[in-house]
């Protein structure tokens, strides 16, 4: 996360506050109205993980019926470790810079450079590994790419979060460690969500910009239209679990494009009446397909990007 720009995020926050100002979002369509319809799921027994069902890939919703019905995985593929490798990586250099602002004496920004960086081939290993245990072995050339990426991947967060931790103690040289940490790192949460009132899992992890409780989705592939879903699913699960609004989402493009520096995109925009609506929709029309377990059938179009092309 320390690519991010806290104060492009606040400005950008500002922006979204006035839509939503414009705009509102119906108190029908709130996580917390979960006892009534639209929000209300039509079974309490069953739930969806949010994944499945912001991931519309087909629009027949074959996929839910040979997940939920057949019982048929998706095909493991090397988008799906490269996206598991790339979380991982995220989520190490996190806690690694956290330890060290931490526990030295002396800390700059240097510091962190000379003693993380090394650690980028260990980190870049360590990601390959939960990739394949979670998905499949890759073969020697997906590995050598997929090393170097998370290898580069940690080595670019480590600077970035240098580069913070230094503009935060030459602003603020008396601060403590809590105060770096707080300035220097992104003030996102990972949250665990109980989200069986809505109808979705009951262990979600959403990771959260805390100051406005915005929600933050890493992508690793290419833009699609449907991504903003997964923001209104977890919105639903956390205004229902914690009864607490949850106005804005932001979706977050990290890609290698043939140089060893990433690729970061950022989507903003305001989880409103549109996109919550068909969320439910989506969430119902599943439901009702699982419980009929009839077969919707191929779309007249099947993109080759879906992870049940190779089944269907």
């Amino acid at each position: 996360m320390f690519f991010l720009s806290r104060l492009d995020v606040d400005r950008r926050i500002s922006q979204m506050r006035k839509e939503l100002e414009e705009r509102g979002i119906q108190e029908e369509l709130r996580g917390w109205n979960w006892s009534n319809p639209p929000v209300s799921p039509p079974l309490k027994e069953m739930s969806l993980s949010v994944s499945e069902l912001a991931s519309r890939y087909c629009p027949t919703m074959r996929d839910i019926y040979l997940r939920r019905v057949r019982f048929v995985r998706p095909p493991p593929s090397i988008k799906m470790a490269r996206g598991i490798a790339f979380h991982k990586i995220s989520h190490d250099c996190l806690i690694d810079v956290k330890r060290m602002i931490y526990s030295s004496e002396n800390l700059s920004g240097s510091l962190v450079v000379e003693k993380l960086l090394p650690k980028s081939g260990e980190r870049a290993e360590e990601a390959l590994r939960d990739a394949e245990s979670r998905t499949m072995e890759l073969g020697q050339q997906d590995r050598q790419i997929l090393f170097r990426e998370c290898d580069n991947l940690y080595k670019f967060l480590i600077i970035q979060a240098a580069s913070q931790i230094d503009q935060a103690m030459s602003k603020f040289p008396h601060a403590g460690p809590d105060s770096i940490a707080s300035i220097a790192i992104p003030p996102v949460a990972e949250r665990k969500v109980d989200g069986t009132l809505v109808g979705l899992s009951s262990e979600l992890s959403v990771d959260l910009y805390a100051p406005a409780n915005m929600v933050i989705d890493l992508k690793t592939g290419e833009v699609r239209k449907f991504h903003p879903y997964t923001a209104a699913g977890y919105a639903l699960a956390i205004e229902a679990h914690e009864s607490v609004p949850v106005n804005f989402g932001l979706i977050i493009y990290l890609k290698f494009e043939g140089r060893d520096v990433p690729s970061i995109r950022t989507k903003y925009f305001l989880v409103g009446d549109e996109i919550r609506r068909e969320f439910l929709e989506i969430r119902d029309e599943a439901f009702q397909l699982i419980l009929s377990g009839r077969d919707p059938g191929k779309p007249s179009f099947c993109p080759d990007y879906c992870p049940y092309y190779g089944v269907c």
